[in-house]
């Protein structure tokens, strides 16, 4: 079955992964954990959003920095995450950056310094 669907998703010539189910998407995971490190860095005045984005475009090579992620998903939606996988796996990674937070809660762009 899983050899089929493979075959079938891949026959487009598309890149296909095969991940173990686990509570939460893979993406969305990734996404939300690093958009709240980037809050969190934020908020601890590490750097401004702005040069966030600049320093995660040019060192790592992403399309878009974390916080421009998060805006494109959605602050309460990276929240939404966080507070799912913190209630499925109680790691404190997932733990929201009050940062975060307070911009999902007002909402907010994270792009933007005030608040």
């Amino acid at each position: 079955m899983r050899d089929a669907a493979h075959a079938l998703f891949a026959k487009d010539g598309k890149a296909v992964s095969v991940v173990k189910d686990s509570g939460g998407f893979v993406t969305q995971r990734v996404v939300a954990t690093i958009v709240n490190i980037a809050a969190d860095m934020c908020q601890q005045g590490i750097c401004t959003p702005k040069d966030l984005e600049v320093a995660v475009t040019l060192g790592l090579g992403y399309p878009m920095g974390p916080l421009a992620m998060g805006d494109k998903v959605g602050p309460t939606n990276v929240l939404e995450i966080l507070f799912n996988m913190g209630t499925v796996y109680g790691d404190p990674r997932y733990r929201p950056s009050p940062w975060l937070r307070r911009r999902g809660a007002l909402g907010l762009s994270l792009m933007h310094e005030e608040a």
